[in-house]
């Protein structure tokens, strides 16, 4: 669901617990500026973790990187390659698994 900055903000992650596989869809994200782009975090014993950069090129589902566990999973909008840890301030997307 679409935090305080952005309520309307809203995404879909699968994440199957047995092949640890990761995919995303967004349904509805602000379009981000040149040189920004979402990167999806899985929160892993309260720490974020990347999953990797979301590239909307076509709209579709993106498979994402593997991810041994997660207890949350959250969209930040970074510079364009992504950011070894999240940008708070631009989390748009949060939800437990």
């Amino acid at each position: 669901k679409g935090l305080p900055n952005s309520p309307n903000s809203l995404a879909t992650v699968y994440w199957n617990k047995d092949t640890k596989e990761t995919f995303i869809s967004v349904n509805s994200l602000p379009i981000p500026q040149p040189g920004l782009q979402y990167q999806l975090w899985a929160i892993v014993d309260g720490k974020p973790v990347s999953v990797g950069m979301y590239n909307d090129s076509d709209g579709k589902m993106q498979e994402m990187k593997v991810i041994k566990s997660a207890q949350a999973f959250a969209i930040t909008l970074e510079k364009e390659g992504g950011s070894e840890t999240p940008t708070m301030e631009e989390m748009y997307v949060m939800g437990a698994v």
